[in-house]
């Protein structure tokens, strides 16, 4: 580790290039932005190292040599203790920068050994810089570096994935590791069921969700829960990234009554794709959403209860699934006002998100800038 050192020497973005997860998405995108401005960058790609398939093509898993420069390690605390400890070597004499995501306002006490490591963290959002800065060590920067959103939606092809041209769409998609109880989609359904008894309106929720084979117990609950409805879709699997962008294109609306997000990507990706998102106004997402881009569900504050044993301690919301079930019924509805939210969160995630604004945003950190936070 070597905080003196610039970004005169080599970048390395460090994570799960070649792995088929949302970190992995985050860090192909942080690698790809920072490229974008001319800046020397080597994805390296450490998912075999740390126990994930490679699945993709993308990043190159030979470690780089000891010497001068920055590695951005975008992995969390116990995987780059891991990875230090297997080799040591890529690290000495760098610049390390921890990005780090967390979704709770307190971070595990397992993160603590981590902080000897880092020269400095990054992080996607303020409620993660607050989490993070609540136990850091004092005088370690801690800096809100978001995810770089593309602000260039799809073409919509709803008969590639079976979904009837005229009913209103309605997304929910979540990583099933990432927790059942987290991403809370049994409130959306809930929802979901309450906005059609108000409306006669045709409409569809499609759940895209990925990890099942890993997380069977939370796929069965959801399967369990959703029964033998008729205007539910489930989609478990993971797509390419151009089918991805496909059926976020074909949905008319994101549905989102997680209990804590860090960031929140695919929110902003919907927001940026032009759609009118309904999310819990609570954690990471608030960073860009506001009344006027998003439609924000009240909460209730609850204690942690995680089945799945990932998160622990602390608060998260619960989402007020009434008040949810009316504004996704007056959406479903309602062409219009759809349209207007969508063009906004469209305009103001292209203002704060998009790639060269985050990009110019990271190339000054990295420059000795401490920037400015992105107003909302």
């Amino acid at each position: 580790m070597n905080p003196a050192t610039t970004a005169a020497g080599p970048i390395v973005v460090a994570g799960f290039h070649g792995a088929v997860l949302g970190l992995g998405e985050a860090a192909r995108a942080l690698a790809s932005a920072l490229a974008s401005t001319g800046t020397a960058v080597q994805a390296w790609d450490v998912s075999e190292r740390l126990g994930h398939m490679r699945r993709l093509d993308l990043g190159d898993a030979t470690a780089p040599d000891a010497g001068s420069g920055v590695i951005i390690a975008h992995m969390n605390p116990p995987e780059l203790i891991q990875l230090i400890a297997s080799d040591p070597t890529p690290f000495e004499g760098k610049r390390v920068i921890g990005y780090w995501a967390w979704e709770l306002p307190t971070v595990p006490g397992l993160w603590k050994p981590a902080f000897r490591y880092v020269d400095e963290i990054w992080v996607p959002s303020r409620f993660t810089a607050d989490a993070v800065r609540s136990a850091a060590p004092r005088g370690l920067a801690v800096r809100v570096a978001p995810h770089p959103v593309p602000v260039s939606p799809a073409t919509p092809d709803r008969a590639r994935f079976g979904l009837d041209p005229n009913h209103v769409i309605v997304l929910s998609a979540f990583d099933l590791r990432s927790t059942l109880a987290r991403k809370n989609p049994l409130a959306a359904l809930e929802a979901f069921r309450r906005a059609v008894a108000r409306t006669h309106r045709p409409a569809t929720l499609v759940f895209k969700t990925m990890g099942g084979a890993e997380a069977p117990a939370a796929l069965a609950s959801l399967l369990a829960a959703i029964g033998d409805a008729h205007d539910v879709v489930l989609i478990d699997q993971a797509l390419s990234a151009a089918d991805r962008d496909r059926l976020l294109a074909s949905c008319d609306i994101l549905l989102s009554l997680h209990r804590s997000e860090g960031f929140g990507l695919l929110l902003a990706e919907a927001m940026a794709a032009g759609k009118a998102v309904i999310a819990t106004g609570w954690s990471g997402n608030l960073d860009y959403m506001s009344d006027r881009t998003a439609v924000l569900v009240p909460y209730t504050l609850i204690s942690v209860d995680d089945p799945q044993g990932i998160y622990r301690g602390g608060h998260w919301a619960q989402a007020d699934i009434e008040t949810a079930g009316r504004a996704l019924a007056e959406l479903i509805d309602d062409d219009a006002r759809r349209e207007a939210i969508g063009r906004r969160a469209q305009e103001a995630v292209g203002a704060q998100l998009a790639t060269p604004v985050i990009a110019d945003l990271m190339r000054r950190f990295l420059d000795g800038d401490t920037a400015p936070p992105l107003s909302r």
